[in-house]
C-alpha cells in the first residue's frame, strides 16, 4: 500500500500496489538518483510519486 495525494480529485488515498503502473529510475544532473512510482488514482487520474532519493558518491 502507498499513500498518495491526487492533484485531480484532491484526496489523500491509500492505494494497493495493484494500482501501480510503473517504476521509473533516472539520474539528475547533480548525480542524484530518483525513483518515481507511476500510479492510477481511484478517480482514474494518472499520477507520479517520488519514492526514493539517493545521492551517488563522486
Amino acid at each position: 500500500m502507498i499513500v498518495i495525494v491526487c492533484s485531480v480529485c484532491d484526496r489523500r488515498s491509500l492505494l494497493p500496489l495493484s494500482m501501480v503502473t510503473g517504476l521509473t529510475r533516472w539520474v539528475a544532473l547533480d548525480g542524484e538518483v530518483i525513483h518515481e512510482l507511476n500510479y492510477t488514482c481511484w478517480c482514474g487520474a494518472p499520477g507520479v510519486k517520488v519514492v526514493q532519493r539517493v545521492r551517488t558518491p563522486r
